[in-house]
């Protein structure tokens, strides 16, 4: 994700807060990668890892917009 993409504002609720959530490579966590970025507001998605499994992915969006939705 570019710093552009990260500072820009929310293209549904135009807040500049967001989370980024990780996704733990190992036991010890010492080790993660980036999962998704999203607004802290509203939920719109801003960033899914593009490495992930597609029903992983498809399974995140879906749980995510049940929630944020």
């Amino acid at each position: 994700m570019k710093l552009e993409e990260l500072v820009a504002p929310c293209p549904k609720c135009g807040s500049k807060d967001k989370i980024a959530h990780r996704r733990m490579l190992d036991n010890h966590r010492s080790h993660a990668e980036m999962d998704t970025v999203k607004c802290e507001n509203c939920g719109y998605i801003f960033f899914v890892n593009e490495n992930m499994d597609p029903d992983e992915k498809k399974q995140l969006l879906n749980e995510l917009n049940k929630i944020y939705g």
